[in-house]
């Protein structure tokens, strides 16, 4: 990866494709990490919310990231996320990725404890201080029942230089110029809010749904860099469209089934996440088959 580049554009929120009988699928998860690449993705966000990082020990966690980053070998930027509940388990969990060669670290909120301001504020900078990569925060209240807001984010910025921005999952545009406020970099966590995110001045998005059809997702950031907002907002609306399909907000399974559906096999999801209703397979095929017409997918399946 070129040195001196700020993080920008679209860094795929990369599925853990996971066999039948749950065992992480390293050959099917090469073949997906090869396609994102040759798709000229602008990075992989490794082993968060979409891929499943609830769902996996924190052994499975470093040997996963692990294959991640030496699959990826340099050639884009690896977002590794070493959020956990605990201080003690983010850190070694960081120690671990950035031992790896990971690019950056992006670290979720504690979950289900809900922390205090001091105890975030502590948290943060005990993991900041523990390495050197530049740190992101992972801010999804609506998944950890903890938000972030700007004083919490203000003094950790303070103290640890190495902290450098967020992924705002939040879906508030409105919270864009509290971040920039403090000089950090801000990626988008919702796919439909990434063009008016960018207008705002985000340096990028975290995209669950590039998953499916990472093409789309990259000419929709390449619209917004030209200036082209007809097409940047007729690709926003077609992103938008394969969102609510996807049903982000309920169920990442179907992210992983559209992937099936558009010729890229990506396993399935660890239980008891899986089961989708005939209603929710009519809307993936519908949205699939646009995304095929308008040339966003594979023309034939990848193994």
């Amino acid at each position: 990866m070129p040195e001196n580049i700020p993080p920008a554009g679209i860094v795929t929120a990369l599925v853990t494709p996971f066999r039948d009988d749950e065992s992480i699928d390293y050959e099917c998860w090469e073949n997906i990490i090869e396609h994102f690449i040759a798709s000229e993705i602008n990075g992989l966000f490794a082993i968060g919310t979409g891929g499943e990082f609830y769902a996996m020990t924190e052994s499975e966690r470093r040997d996963a990231m692990r294959f991640v980053i030496r699959k990826v070998a340099g050639r884009i930027p690896v977002y590794a996320h070493v959020g956990a509940i605990t201080t003690k388990e983010s850190v070694a969990l960081a120690r671990h990725a950035e031992e790896e060669g990971a690019d950056y670290l992006v670290v979720i909120t504690p979950y289900y404890i809900r922390p205090t301001d001091d105890e975030l504020v502590r948290h943060y900078q005990e993991i900041c201080a523990s390495i050197e990569l530049p740190v992101f925060a992972y801010n999804i209240p609506g998944r950890t029942g903890v938000a972030l807001i700007p004083d919490v984010v203000r003094r950790i910025a303070e103290s640890g230089p190495n902290f450098i921005g967020l992924k705002d999952s939040t879906g508030k545009l409105e919270q864009i110029q509290d971040w920039l406020a403090l000089g950090l970099r801000v990626f988008m966590g919702s796919d439909n809010l990434i063009y008016p995110a960018l207008e705002l001045g985000c340096a990028g998005a975290v995209a669950a749904c590039a998953n499916v059809a990472p093409r789309l997702f990259v000419q929709l950031f390449r619209a917004w860099k030209n200036g082209d907002s007809a097409e940047a907002t007729r690709l926003q609306a077609l992103a938008a469209e394969l969102r609510l399909a996807v049903r982000l907000s309920a169920a990442h399974p179907l992210v992983k089934e559209a992937m099936g559906l558009a010729g890229l096999p990506a396993g399935v999801s660890r239980r008891p996440s899986g089961l989708a209703s005939s209603a929710e397979l009519d809307g993936l095929h519908a949205i699939v088959e646009k995304l095929r017409e308008n040339k966003f997918l594979p023309t034939q399946e990848l193994r």
